[in-house]
């Protein structure tokens, strides 16, 4: 079964999410907007000789810098988005850690059927090992070495 569209908590975390993914590759130095397809990934990456698109989104039981599970779940759902070069950039609930994982590690990875409060009877995810991931800062300094 899928997770039924929330328009409340995508009104509460859409905005802001893409807002700090933005400011964070364009630290970086590419350019970065909002994909005008609505139903496509939700933003559009190029620079220093790259393309790919960024799905973010927030994971709002995760508080803090340390992510602190020993998995991450990436909706199966999202696998449309993977047919291109595509970053996912899961935000912890104050927008100031991200964990970034790449297609090529979430379509590797195995699939697991969860159980939430969005969806009792289960849907499935991509389940990432933590290790498979980078957990980033996305508003410290970056550095110049």
């Amino acid at each position: 079964m899928l997770k039924q569209f929330e328009p409340e908590r995508w009104a509460l975390f859409d905005a802001p999410a893409k807002q700090a993914a933005t400011e964070f590759w364009e630290r970086l130095g590419f350019n970065c907007i909002e994909n005008p397809d609505e139903f496509g990934i939700d933003l559009l990456v190029s620079g220093k000789g790259r393309q790919f698109g960024c799905e973010v989104e927030v994971k709002t039981q995760w508080h803090g810098a340390e992510f602190a599970f020993p998995t991450l779940h990436i909706a199966l759902r999202k696998r449309k988005f993977m047919s291109a070069p595509s970053h996912f950039m899961v935000f912890n609930q104050g927008l100031t850690h991200a964990a970034l994982v790449n297609r090529n590690v979430i379509l590797a990875s195995p699939v697991v059927e969860v159980r939430n409060t969005a969806v009792p009877s289960g849907e499935r995810f991509y389940d990432i090992p933590a290790s498979k991931f980078t957990v980033l800062n996305v508003v410290a300094p970056l550095s110049l070495s």
